[in-house]
């Protein structure tokens, strides 16, 4: 096999100044490219300001059995560089190299991703780093559905780990380009149809039989390993928003083995949708079905790299012919030596490379197997004199028909504990919350979030209680502080726990006794402007208070008991209605007083009973209406008193009794009228006195009739009158059996004609029949000389 040629490309100023000596590579599916470059140098003070952050490009030129030349690379950052022990002449200098993607672990960050795709996301992460300059992507082989992500959280992490599990979440592998385009990161979701074969020789061989050294594309060793992994993953997740269906994802694949049905059961699934369950079951099923069989090859065949296949003719026993996919390769190439230098025999001693791979890789799972496979195959050929051992490579290969996803080897991002955050919203808004009370907020460490409605996703409260329709409901308010949980500890599922005071929001009450709720009117309400409820708990003043801005409405389905150990005072500013469907009952056990500023209208719909039981003054300031629809009855068991300072006027659509059980006096201090529609009966069971200071008038134009009557005291003497009769009809007078005697009277009659026809008249009357006659004539309005005519 023809000598390689080794060149070093770099834009480092010191690039001229170096020689390649050694190099030893780690390469692997879904892990950046790393390497521990050697090289001399006869600038024995190299500044490793001019070495570190460079890209160096290292290129292994090779030739095929035809003598066709061919290029393998090995690309990376200096992030490394040691001044070792000299080496002949030269001064010996170590640089560690690694993938660019590697730069990301000297990033950390938190930032919150929405609606993307990992792809947009991985993007969007390389265009703001520093890096971006140095980035170089192909995403052609990524054909799966990979859905955007609603809410994604990097916090605290790299973006190297970020972006890590991520990748490895969605199935999603990468590798570096080892030939065309070194140092360029491809991805892959599909490795059945994502690679391309070798592009030296697509075909590897294995060592002929009686074979003492290997030719070009030919393995020293072709081993296979397998190992027994589970061969049933099933998940379960959960979706409030479809909370009684069970989102599970299940996928089997057992292998042939006796622990096949073992099985892989992971919560929560990350999937917030059935639909996206059996894709994620799918992807965990091959990722655990891809570490089940490995081949693993010792080669001196430069060309090998991981992302390329190869098809391996077989040989005699072992792996047969099939096609494969290179995952990991792990190699040392040397320079045979310069002059001035002794031999670069590179013998492996102490396991010298076991220990550059170690520093290459520090606790990373996937490749510490790797070290232990280039420890054994290349001391088994440094033990058999191979002049090759300066030019070893040991891939790790998987079945090409069997599909590659990556392990999940990146540590998840966990939240330490909880958060505190503010509620945020659009400008102008006070409260900002969808049909299900989520909020959104903006996190302390949120660099990127602007404060409003697209800083983070919609997130649930936590309320003291939550039923069908029913339970507690406090939505925080923009501005406000709260405490932010998280589900299972993944940054992706915030969830709203509490709420805190802070400077810009005090607390609602100046006293520690004091305790309750109180809220504050919206929009645009000031602090005057609240509905309260509030317990104050210090000693001697306990109160209950409970203020409602504008209007409070209680509902009691059935009974409401009030208790008031001492006063109670309600005030009304304006109206109130009480409405008491059925009966009340009211009870003041002393005095009661309502005062009524205006007027005051009671209606009862039937009875109504007043009982007092002492005395009732009853004031009435201006006038009194009482209507009574029908019968009244007013009893009064002993006196009463009725005074009215001005008119009074009674109304009797019918008759009326008065029914006095003892004597009756009636003082009117002026005139009294009486207008009666029909007769008049006065009966009097004793005697009856008129007395008119004025005189006494009779006015009846359809007769005046005297039964018995009986005249008292007549011009200061008492008369007595006997059986006498006047019945006036019209102008007719009669009189019968009057005897009237008047003395010392005198009479006048004005304007009066009397006719006597068939009387007998008689003169010759005594004093006393004068007098009486007077009177008789006072009371009747008849002339004297008429009533002469009867006496």
């Amino acid at each position: 096999m023809a000598d390689n040629e080794f060149r070093i490309k770099s834009e480092s100023p010191a690039n001229d100044d170096l020689m390649f000596w050694r190099i030893v590579g780690q390469e692997s599916l879904s892990r950046p490219s790393a390497y521990e470059l050697r090289v001399l140098s006869k600038n024995d003070s190299i500044d490793p300001k001019k070495i570190l952050g460079y890209a160096f490009d290292v290129a292994i030129e090779f030739q095929d059995a035809d003598g066709a030349k061919h290029e393998r690379h090995a690309q990376g950052h200096a992030v490394r560089f040691v001044r070792a022990a000299p080496v002949g002449r030269y001064t010996q200098y170590h640089i560690t190299l690694r993938s660019w993607f590697w730069l990301l672990t000297k990033r950390t960050n938190s930032r919150i991703f929405q609606e993307k795709t990992v792809r947009q996301v991985i993007e969007a992460v390389l265009e703001d780093s520093p890096i971006k300059r140095f980035q170089k992507t192909n995403f052609d082989q990524v054909k799966g559905a990979h859905p955007e992500r609603r809410y994604c959280v990097q916090h605290q992490e790299s973006d190297y780990q970020f972006l890590s599990r991520l990748l490895e979440d969605e199935g999603i592998y990468y590798w570096f380009g080892g030939h065309d385009a070194p140092g360029t990161m491809h991805f892959a979701d599909n490795s059945i149809v994502a690679h391309d074969k070798l592009p030296a020789v697509d075909t590897l061989l294995g060592l002929k039989s009686g074979a003492s050294e290997t030719r070009y594309n030919e393995f020293d060793f072709f081993w296979e390993a397998q190992a027994a992994e589970s061969g049933k993953y099933a998940s379960r997740d959960s979706d409030f928003k479809a909370i009684k269906v069970k989102l599970k994802g299940d996928k089997s694949d057992p292998d042939s083995h006796e622990l096949a049905d073992l099985e892989i059961f992971e919560f929560p699934g990350g999937y917030f949708q059935g639909d996206d369950s059996g894709e994620v079951a799918k992807i965990r099923m091959e990722e655990l079905a891809a570490r089940r069989q490995f081949f693993h090859g010792l080669i001196a065949w430069p060309d090998v790299a991981p992302g390329w296949c190869f098809h391996y003719a077989a040989d005699g026993p072992g792996p047969q012919d099939a096609d494969y996919l290179i995952g990991r390769c792990a190699f040392v190439v040397a320079h045979p030596g310069y002059e001035g230098t002794p031999l670069n025999s590179f013998r492996n001693e102490g396991g010298e490379l076991r220990k550059v791979l170690e520093a290459l890789s520090p606790g990373d799972p996937l490749n510490a197997g790797d070290a232990d496979l280039v420890d054994e195959f290349i001391g088994i050929r440094a033990e058999n004199g191979s002049t090759s051992v300066n030019q070893s490579f040991v891939i790790a290969a998987l079945p090409a028909a069997v599909p590659f996803r990556p392990q999940r080897q990146t540590q998840r991002a966990i939240m330490p504990g909880p958060q505190t955050a503010i509620v945020v919203g659009p400008p102008g808004e006070e409260i900002f919350a969808d049909s299900h009370g989520r909020v959104k907020v903006q996190f302390h460490w949120d660099r990127y979030g602007e404060e409003d409605e697209d800083s983070t996703c919609w997130v649930r409260v936590s309320q003291p209680w939550a039923g069908k329709g029913w339970g507690g409901y406090f939505i925080p308010r923009i501005g406000q502080e709260v405490i932010v949980d998280f589900i299972n500890g993944s940054p992706d599922r915030p969830v709203i726990m509490g709420r805190v005071y802070d400077d810009d929001q005090p607390i609602p009450f100046a006293s520690h006794t004091q305790s309750g709720f109180r809220t504050r009117s919206t929009p645009k309400g000031n602090a005057s402007n609240f509905n309260e409820f509030r317990f104050d708990d210090e000693k001697g003043k306990e109160q209950v208070f409970l203020h409602a801005e504008r209007n409070q409405d209680i509902e009691v389905e059935a009974d409401e008991t009030h208790w008031v150990g001492h006063d109670r005072k309600k005030t009304v500013d304006h109206d109130e209605n009480v409405e008491v469907k059925n009966n009340r009952t009211e009870k003041v056990g002393v005095d009661e007083t309502i005062d009524i500023g205006s007027n005051r209208t009671e209606t009862v719909g039937a009875n109504e009973t007043i009982t007092i039981g002492s005395n009732r003054d009853e004031t009435v300031g201006s006038s009194e209406t009482v209507s009574v629809g029908s019968d009244r009855t007013h009893t009064v068991g002993a006196n009463e008193t009725r005074s009215v300072g001005a008119s009074e006027t009674t109304t009797i659509g019918a008759s009326r009794t008065d029914t006095v059980g003892a004597s009756m006096t009636q003082n009117i201090g002026a005139s009294l009228t009486q207008n009666i529609g029909a007769a008049v009966n006065v009966t009097s069971g004793g005697a009856m006195t008129f007395t008119a200071a004025g005189g006494f008038n009779i006015i009846a134009p359809g007769g005046t009739k005297i039964v018995d009557f009986s005249l008292g005291q007549i011009g200061g003497q008492n008369q007595i009158g006997y059986a006498f009769q006047f019945n006036f009809s019209g102008i007719n007078t009669e009189a019968n059996a009057v005897k009237a005697e008047a003395t010392g009277c005198t009479n006048a009659a004005i304007g009066i004609k009397t006719e006597f026809v068939g009387c007998d008249t008689r003169s010759g009357m005594t004093v006393q029949q004068m007098v009486a006659l007077e009177a008789l004539s006072n009371a009747t309005g008849i002339e004297m000389d008429a009533l002469k005519v009867f006496l």
